[in-house]
């Protein structure tokens, strides 16, 4: 492949000598990188921060033994107008709803209200929620509720049961017991879903907690597909909208979103990852973010399983042109499951240098470089070598890194309808459809 950084050719001998259209559970190119790695833990739990979580665990399962309690807690639940009726925990046991489950707790802790908020205080902000659909939506607040527990992903998670008793549980299989979760704050809070356009669904005719969903596709979910969808990319028959000129994501399949069950639905986020300072490219800066939570209504969506096809906005055209028109070396585009904050991403662990490297190597490509003076627009692929002569600071996070998007042909693969491959190091997870419209 001609690399248009002035580097030469770079040949790459494939492993494979066949091209498979089926998402392989796993498989890979090339040998000189590590896939998989796990960064470590953006804010690493203290010993105390760990007790302080357990001991709130426990107090919330020992008060629902209670049928008024846990009939309350159902009902607030199903008030929460999120797609999993997540609760800030805090504000929550602050509120007037949030009373009733506070003083049972207060009561069984002994001292006062006071007493349980600086034992809050002390941990970061938690969401309180019943993450398997299937649990949430059969619940009917029945006295055979567990409590799970955990703050960061590579920690042990902490169950109990309404007595209190430490209880053991797969972190990798959900229990068949109903399970009520406390995990830091990966959820909006400010951003509930519109009452307008959302119902709530598979309830047990309500008396269940049930399911959040949208009424109306948003702009950039014009169609929600299963596991029966195919890798065309076809839109099932209906019409998108007219769209600016930008680097839109038309279609995205995710083999591995490496999100256990105690922690939900996924966070998908697509990130535009290059350098802004002419005198530093070998820095990179976070350029734009497309989720659920983005803050630009053309960069919002929602993939909570393995597929999504729509159109959602990854990159303006004016920004493209505007980078285009400095660097020479395009831009990363990287797929995260957010652990954090939406669109932020923590910096602490330096794991993520060697994957890239490693698909770099491996494919002769690892980022995508857009020439929006002609027309169409040429989108290639590029090596953007002088990114990895040394440590990048972009690169260090705790959200879990799915995947750098990858021309597909460079990479070995064909999957019709599709441009591109998303690589976790050598590692193949996933696929998607990325194009730039004018």
């Amino acid at each position: 492949m001609k690399h248009t950084n002035g580097e030469g050719v770079l040949f790459l001998a494939l492993l494979m000598a066949l091209i498979a259209c089926a998402d392989p559970v796993s498989r890979t190119v090339g040998v000189n990188g590590t896939s998989n790695v796990k960064s470590q833990p953006a804010s690493p739990s203290s010993k105390g921060e760990r007790e302080d979580l357990s001991k709130v665990a426990r107090l919330i399962a020992r008060a629902l033994d209670n049928e008024p309690a846990r009939q309350h807690l159902k009902g607030d639940m199903r008030k929460a107008p999120f797609r999993e009726h997540k609760l800030e925990l805090g504000p929550y046991l602050r509120s007037t709803d949030g009373k009733a489950l506070l003083y049972r707790m207060v009561a069984l802790n002994g001292g006062t209200d006071t007493d349980l908020f600086r034992t809050l205080s002390a941990i970061r902000r938690l969401e309180f929620y019943m993450p398997v659909a299937g649990h949430r939506e059969k619940w009917t607040g029945s006295a055979d509720v567990l409590v799970v527990s955990q703050l960061d992903e590579a920690e042990p998670i902490v169950a109990f049961d309404e007595s209190g008793k430490e209880v053991t549980l797969d972190r990798n299989v959900a229990p068949s017991q109903p399970t009520l979760a406390i995990v830091p704050v990966e959820t909006r809070f400010d951003q509930p879903m519109p009452a307008a356009s959302s119902r709530n669904v598979r309830d047990a005719g309500g008396a269940a907690i049930g399911t959040l969903e949208t009424l109306k596709p948003r702009i950039a979910s014009l169609v929600a597909c299963g596991d029966s969808c195919g890798g065309d990319g076809g839109g099932g028959g209906v019409t998108s909208p007219p769209v600016a000129a930008g680097l839109y994501l038309e279609f995205s399949r995710i083999l591995d979103f490496k999100e256990p069950w105690f922690r939900g639905d996924p966070e998908l986020e697509v990130h535009i990852h290059g350098p802004t300072d002419l005198g530093a490219p070998r820095y990179g800066a976070d350029l734009s973010c497309s989720g659920e939570h983005a803050y630009t209504p053309q960069k919002v969506f929602d993939q909570n399983g393995a597929f999504w096809e729509g159109r959602v906005l990854l990159f303006s055209g004016a920004d493209v042109t505007a980078y285009a028109s400095k660097f020479t070396q395009g831009f990363h585009v990287i797929f995260w499951e957010d652990d954090n904050e939406p669109c932020t991403l923590k910096l602490d662990s330096n794991a993520l240098i060697e994957l890239l490297k490693s698909t770099a190597i491996a494919t002769a490509t690892v980022a995508l470089k857009v020439i929006p003076t002609v027309s169409p627009a040429v989108l290639v692929g590029v090596f953007f070598a002088t990114l990895f002569s040394n440590p990048a600071p972009w690169l260090l996070t705790n959200d879990d890194f799915l995947g750098v998007a990858v021309d597909q042909a460079a990479a070995g693969y064909a999957y019709s309808g599709n441009t591109h491959v998303i690589m976790d190091g050598t590692t193949l997870n996933g696929r998607a459809t990325i194009v730039y419209r004018q």
